[in-house]
């Protein structure tokens, strides 16, 4: 859920950064003068420092001693490639572990100044249909932001925090990658830290302590704060006042000029009325979201199963019941595939794709090459379970090679 950090290391040894292999600093130098570069490209003062790059975080020791990383936490994880599939409460602890073994970065150092909390959802209907028809937050009109790095989106920008809804697929598409569903993201960009602060959120760890899970009723309220014109409405039964009701409310023009000429309680009695006709007549394309965005985010922040030789060995026990198989390449549990498996195939991927994603990524950068990482669904599973196979048949060739069929086998006798 967590997307873009923007951080104030504290107390941090600027030698340790410096002197790390992984970040590769460097100044900004004006190469006629020799001179520092002290104003960026708006002419605005800028104080000089050193910035290295590490996976899409951009590391910074300014002159004065301050120093900072900010990107994304999601693209991180990902070795700075993207940031559309699924990121759970296991993978940012995997981060922050990561922080501190690459860098002696400590959670409780990680000052926030500004934060994404966000969700990636398969939306109800195409993403594009949706983002056309937000028209306004709360109040403020939305507008369409094109970002090299961000892509195309629509944001609302207000004191404290800015509200954005991203079309992730389109995004990436364009980047390269190759993306066979509608991915659309929600989020709220806190740029100032109060509404944090009030919570006892200043740093990292006051983040993870107070649970991702607790942003659920931020995100919902901000996702119904939004005045959505519902294009699945039928119109065949209407009447035709109530038609040509839905034709200005379509406008998003319309709604501006309400609020422009200060008539709030007109605009607040069109909004429940827009409200009351979509509830009634369309396929309620908001509340089928809201109800998307909710049960993703409870299914992001369930602790699961790391897989390491601990797992293995509880799920060995577990097989004493007869119920239970385990691949005996991967060590994962295949109870879910036909009762003569013993490999994870298919069926067992794309289940773990659904229950467990912590499981299905350890095992997709494990037996996944890169040549497939940016490959649709479909591929990806299928080349995960041919080089699982392949893993198989090889233990199998070696096998042979160092017991051929005439040579007696010690172990075969003794039953093991």
């Amino acid at each position: 859920m967590i997307d873009f950090i923007k951080i104030i290391i504290k107390d941090c040894d600027r030698t340790i950064l410096e002197r790390n292999p992984l970040l590769d600093f460097f100044d900004t130098i004006n190469l006629t003068t020799g001179e520092l570069k002290t104003t960026n490209r708006n002419g605005n003062k800028v104080t000089p420092s050193k910035n290295a790059s590490y996976n899409g975080l951009e590391f910074k020791i300014y002159d004065t001693g301050t120093i900072t990383f900010a990107g994304s936490l999601h693209q991180y994880w990902n070795n700075g490639a993207h940031n559309y599939n699924d990121f759970n409460i296991d993978a940012v602890m995997w981060v922050l572990d990561d922080l501190k073994t690459k860098f002696d970065i400590e959670a409780e150092q990680c000052i926030l100044k500004c934060l994404e909390i966000g969700i990636n959802i398969t939306p109800p209907i195409a993403t594009n249909d949706i983002l056309d028809n937000c028209f306004l937050h709360k109040t403020k009109p939305f507008e369409y932001q094109k970002n090299s790095d961000e892509g195309k989106y629509k944001q609302v920008q207000h004191s404290q925090y800015i509200i954005k809804i991203y079309n992730k697929t389109l995004h990436y598409i364009s980047k390269g990658f190759e993306i066979d569903t509608e991915i659309m993201r929600f989020e709220i960009k806190y740029t100032k830290m109060q509404k944090l602060n009030e919570r006892g959120i200043f740093n990292l760890q006051d983040l993870i302590n107070y649970r991702l899970f607790n942003f659920k009723q931020d995100l919902l309220k901000e996702w119904q704060n939004i005045l959505y014109f519902d294009n699945t409405t039928r119109i065949d039964h209407l009447s035709t006042k109530t038609k040509n009701a839905l034709l200005e409310y379509s406008n998003p023009n319309y709604w501006a000029g309400l609020l422009a000429n200060n008539q709030i309680e007109n605009f607040k009695y069109h909004k429940n009325q827009l409200r009351k006709i979509t509830f009634e007549n369309s396929k309620n394309v908001q509340y089928l979201t809201a109800e998307i965005i909710s049960k993703k985010i409870d299914f992001l922040n369930i602790n699961t199963t790391r897989i390491d030789h601990l797992t293995i060995l509880s799920k060995q026990v577990v097989l004493k019941d007869s119920n239970n198989q385990i691949c005996k390449v991967t060590g994962v549990n295949i109870s879910m595939q036909k009762k003569d498996s013993i490999l994870l195939s298919h069926t067992g991927l794309k289940y773990y794709y659904e229950t467990d994603k912590k499981i299905f990524e350890q095992i997709k950068r494990r037996y996944l090459s890169k040549v497939w990482s940016n490959s649709n669904f479909q591929i990806q599973i299928k080349e995960i379970a041919h080089n699982i196979r392949n893993k198989s048949s090889n233990k199998n060739i070696k096998q042979k090679k160092i017991y051929q069929p005439t040579q007696l086998n010690v172990l075969t006798m003794l039953g093991i």
